[in-house]
């Protein structure tokens, strides 16, 4: 309990003298702030003056140092002197803490070479730009090309550290570059999150929901257009779209090219955890696309919840669960399987009770405590 942390990750938000992480960010803080006797957070800190879904940060043992905000990495690289400068002057700590892609974070090899050091990957932004449908050939080269040095400064940063992957596949690639990592499922999930409806009524009009960043790697247009397809079968069925990203607009372009805009609902971005758990509730089935991910947490929080999962074989989830035993897979990009999928699952009620009865049961032990104890205990 007496150590310092480093924690090189997130974005935080001030206002006035307070600052704030999203609820997500906020949780994961809650978590490790408890193995430490002091936690300084590493971020790109932006002055907001709305706060209504985001959390106040009243640690007694935390401490921001800030870099300027920036909204993606070609606005981080400016930025670079400012982490290079805090680094310099960090307080003496015990622990650093960095989460691949966050952009430098292999500058704790640099700086804290003698520490204890972590490397958790939770995202491949390289196997996202190769999978998408939407880039030509010619620009996922060069996303690939200006990702490249720093995806290999994070590798040689990985020499002599603990690391750890959002999911198995992470691991699996690693490996054949001789970085041994330990996978994990990530997960946000607490107590308070569970809750199971047992004779839950799936009548003529299917709700489905969508939760998640609005980007093409997502694959929202795939479930989009499958919904689209579903409604000759259950022409009284909606679908909510929870999420917001540079994607939004061409999406509801697609939704009212496609009349259907009756059918579906975008609610915007939702970081309240009490609401998003409503929302679910309301819902029989969670609808996901992505082309790349980690162990992607909105699939936990669809079955804790009590709902029926329809998803791309992404990350984690096929060395967790198995198809048509806790969820559904179909495959990416396939728009006609994903249709054929949500109808076969509403045509079949005891299967989708038997189903997400089986994940609710699976997901009880993927909480934020048993995973924030993996890494850090």
């Amino acid at each position: 309990m007496n150590k310092k942390l480093l924690i090189h990750t997130w974005s935080a938000y001030k206002k006035g003298d307070d600052f704030f992480l999203p609820y997500m960010h906020w949780v994961y803080l809650n978590e490790i702030q408890q193995y430490f006797s002091q936690t300084y957070i590493l971020v790109p800190v932006g002055q907001v003056t709305d706060t209504k879904d985001l959390i106040k940060i009243e640690f007694d043992n935390v401490k921001i140092l800030a870099v300027p905000f920036y909204l993606n990495y070609k606005g981080a690289i400016k930025t670079f002197f400012h982490y290079t400068k805090q680094y310099r002057n960090l307080p003496e700590v015990d622990v650093a803490y960095s989460r691949y892609p966050a952009p430098f974070g292999w500058l704790q090899k640099v700086f804290l070479n003698n520490k204890v050091r972590i490397i958790h990957y939770v995202g491949d932004p390289l196997d996202a730009a190769r999978n998408n449908p939407n880039f030509s050939n010619t620009k996922k080269k060069i996303l690939i090309a200006l990702f490249a040095p720093e995806n290999k400064l994070f590798e040689w940063a990985c020499k002599g550290a603990k690391v750890f992957t959002n999911g198995f596949r992470m691991a699996e690639m690693l490996d054949k570059k001789n970085i041994q990592a330990t996978p994990l499922i990530s997960s946000t999930l607490r107590q308070s999150d569970f809750y199971f409806e047992e004779n839950k009524k799936f009548s003529n009009e299917p709700k489905l929901i969508y939760i998640g960043y609005l980007r093409t790697a997502k694959g929202v247009e795939t479930i989009v257009k499958a919904f689209n397809k579903f409604l000759s079968y259950f022409p009284k069925a909606s679908l909510s779209i929870v999420g917001e990203g540079e994607f939004e607009l061409e999406l509801k372009k697609l939704v009212d090219k496609l009349n259907i805009n009756n059918s579906v609902s975008f609610y915007g971005f939702i970081d309240d955890r009490n609401r998003l758990n409503s929302l679910l509730r309301n819902h029989h089935l969670f609808c996901f696309g992505s082309l790349s991910e980690g162990s992607p947490r909105v699939i936990l929080e669809a079955m804790a919840n009590g709902l029926n999962v329809l998803t791309t074989p992404v990350g984690s989830l096929p060395y967790v669960f198995t198809n048509n035993e806790e969820l559904i897979f179909a495959d990416f990009n396939d728009v006609d399987e994903f249709a054929l999928q949500m109808k076969s699952l509403f045509d079949n009620v005891d299967l989708m009770n038997r189903l997400r009865l089986n994940a609710y049961n699976k997901v009880n032990v993927f909480t934020i405590e048993n995973f924030i104890k993996a890494i850090f205990e």
